[in-house]
């Protein structure tokens, strides 16, 4: 039993080794992007996004539901700033290499075409990017979810890592307002929490919390903001 544990973790630790840090920029030279949008990603890499005015998130979707986020998915809360790059940047580590769908939920901007997918599916899926974007301008509005979640902000000014949080996070107050899944109702206000956990959390299908504030995410379909205009 223990041979056959150790040989199926190689493969995983190996992956790890040849990790590769995919940087993406979040709302960069005032546009309603993620850049790049269509990204191809490995076992082990991570995904970090980095943030520009106005206001803007990440958040973890399914193709099949745009611009609301994926139940145990990960969601970066709402970073309100005057210029760009931001002062953190939140960090995804990926686990599989299933499509991960991913917008960002101020108003209005999913609706705009502001998604990305990690890992699309080859043709002649009609699974697309594309059709993401077409499906999300039909929608009314984008949800947020309750709380921050599923990643790992990392601060430019220092080497210390801050967790994912307990409570939800909106725009900064008197801009806009955005509807938070399962809730119906808005929120306003921005935060993220920091400290390290003592030991793993895991959420279900999703991401798994360790002492140093890794976060290691079985990123399955994803993709979920408040308006600075």
């Amino acid at each position: 039993m223990h041979s056959t544990l150790a040989l199926s973790v190689v493969p995983f630790l190996l992956s790890l080794t040849h990790a590769t840090n995919i940087p993406i920029t979040v709302g960069a030279d005032a546009e309603l992007a993620f850049n790049p949008q269509v990204i191809t990603a490995s076992v082990g890499d991570t995904l970090t996004f980095s943030y520009f005015p106005k206001n803007h998130s990440v958040v973890q979707s399914s193709f099949t539901d745009p611009c609301h986020p994926l139940a145990d998915g990960f969601f970066s809360g709402f970073q309100p700033l005057a210029a760009g790059p931001g002062p953190v940047e939140f960090v995804v580590t990926v686990n599989d290499t299933k499509p991960i769908w991913i917008y960002c939920s101020q108003t209005s901007h999913c609706q705009k075409g502001m998604a990305m997918v990690v890992n699309q599916p080859a043709p002649p899926s009609p699974n697309t990017l594309d059709a993401y974007k077409l499906a999300a301008a039909k929608t009314g509005i984008s949800s947020s979810p309750p709380n921050i979640e599923g990643g790992v902000f990392i601060s430019l000014n220092s080497t210390s890592t801050t967790g994912s949080t307990s409570t939800g996070s909106a725009s900064s107050s008197g801009v806009g307002s955005s509807s938070s899944s399962g809730s119906g109702g808005s929120s306003t206000g921005s935060g993220s929490g920091s400290g390290s956990q003592s030991s793993p959390i895991s959420f279900p299908g999703g991401a798994a919390k360790t002492a140093a504030g890794f976060i290691m995410l079985t990123l399955a379909a994803g993709g979920a903001c408040l308006a600075l205009f």
